[in-house]
């Protein structure tokens, strides 16, 4: 004999199937900071590339260490990531305006949007500065993943500005 099915009153309960969202992931050959594994959607698109590189369309930014710097990675080129910084922090008197071309092709609807980050320059030798690229600066609007270099030519901030000795990190990751 079996067992009784059990009376159940009202509508029948299920348990809703949790839906599980695999977040695609990539790996970045790099040779200097080793392979990464990033998440497809934390890719960059550079529509224009970069000054020099216009054929580098996708980036990936990874922290360097510290707070306001990171690398800028291009996905496919294993050699080639810059050194950026938070040229905010390091030059009181920088300022950025953007044009409603540069919104545009960034996707975002106002420049609270965007965030903009100066290209260090490494030195060669022992005892020289860091310089950062004011007038070439890199805008990103993180809701639409879409990245541009700017041009200031008129702005009167240089393309080699020395970075200050206390903005300069000793060691970064």
């Amino acid at each position: 004999m079996s067992a009784p099915a059990p009376i159940v009153s009202g509508p029948t309960l299920s348990t809703p199937t949790p839906t599980v969202h695999k977040m695609r992931r990539r790996r970045v050959p790099s040779q200097l900071l080793g392979d990464l594994i990033v998440a497809e959607d934390s890719i960059l698109e550079f529509p224009d590339g970069l000054f020099g590189f216009a054929s580098c369309r996708q980036w990936v930014l990874v922290g360097a260490g510290r707070p306001g710097w990171c690398w800028l990675h291009a996905v496919d080129h294993p050699a080639l990531a810059f050194l950026l910084v938070d040229p905010f922090e390091c030059f009181p008197d920088f300022s950025v305006e953007l044009s409603a071309q540069d919104l545009a092709v960034l996707g975002a609807s106002s420049a609270t949007e965007v965030g903009v980050f100066a290209i260090v320059t490494l030195p060669l030798g022992a005892g020289e500065a860091m310089t950062a690229n004011l007038q070439g600066p890199v805008a990103i609007a993180l809701p639409t993943r879409r990245g541009r270099q700017l041009a200031l030519g008129d702005a009167g901030f240089g393309a080699r500005v020395a970075l200050p000795a206390a903005a300069e990190p000793r060691t970064l990751e």
